[in-house]
């Protein structure tokens, strides 16, 4: 397969802009050592990202940061489906019927972005961040929509790919996941107990759009201690979730 030539110039943009997405704030010097280019090139990127919105400087320090921009046009692109809007009343209900932490999240490729959170009230609670995204693979989120695709479209995302190990309870391969899609689909709904994060637990049910599509999927997110997994908490919790994400499909148009 031929090689695909890349911009030098985009490609260096796109280094900075993911390099302050990992880090709060750096100033022109950390950010030539963390991408190794040379400080003018460096200070050029920036300010073009500056002028464009992309990056804003704190005068009292000259740090450097992320804005929101890029978090608006993927939010931009969540809206435009029509979920957050359609979303926000019933994730609220739910929050308030479980105390815990509720999270709205898309599929992107074979990963999961968060889009939407309300953090529980509890002193100790979950909290992964809107915009964060992780494999699909090792949330409840991620295997309720993964449970509603095609086997073609699972062998697309995953064959080959090399499972990231995020705690000894990931799944470790496309087959053992296969295998946990099959009784979330059988269920309803998929948990996730200690595979993203240790000592945090969830469970989600995927949201369907008119065509029966699985758009999204909300969570109920929550320490592992807190409600264990054969326990009737959990059962409500499971039930709760899979109420939700119905009443969401249904504005959105899907009949089952």
């Amino acid at each position: 397969m031929a090689k695909i030539p890349l911009v030098q110039s985009i490609n260096r943009a796109l280094d900075i802009l993911e390099l302050l997405s990992r880090e709060e704030k750096l100033g022109i010097t950390q950010i030539g050592q963390a991408v190794e280019l040379d400080k003018t090139t460096v200070f050029r990127i920036v300010q073009t990202l500056c002028v464009r919105g992309y990056i804003r400087q704190d005068p009292s320090n000259q740090m450097y940061s992320n804005t929101l921009k890029l978090f608006q046009m993927g939010a931009g692109i969540v809206d435009r489906r029509r979920i957050l809007g359609k979303a926000r009343p019933h994730l609220e209900a739910l929050a308030i019927s479980t105390r815990e932490t509720v999270n709205l999240a898309v599929i992107d490729g074979g990963n999961i972005v968060y889009v939407d959170k309300i953090e529980s009230t509890e002193v100790i609670k979950a909290d992964l961040g809107v915009g964060k995204s992780y494999p699909a693979y090792a949330t409840s989120l991620g295997k309720s929509i993964l449970a509603l695709l095609g086997e073609n479209e699972l062998e697309r995302l995953y064959r080959g790919d090399v499972f990231s190990a995020f705690t000894q309870h990931t799944v470790k391969n496309l087959d053992e996941l296969k295998k946990q899609l099959k009784k979330v689909r059988a269920k309803g709904y998929a948990s996730d107990d200690e595979e993203l994060v240790t000592g945090l637990s969830c469970v989600a049910a995927a949201i369907r759009d008119f065509q029966g599509k699985p758009v999204a999927a909300v969570s109920i997110a929550f320490p592992s201690y807190r409600v264990l997994a054969d326990s009737p908490e959990r059962s409500r919790m499971a039930e709760l979730v899979q109420m939700t994400a119905r009443s969401i499909s249904i504005e959105l148009g899907f009949r089952e």
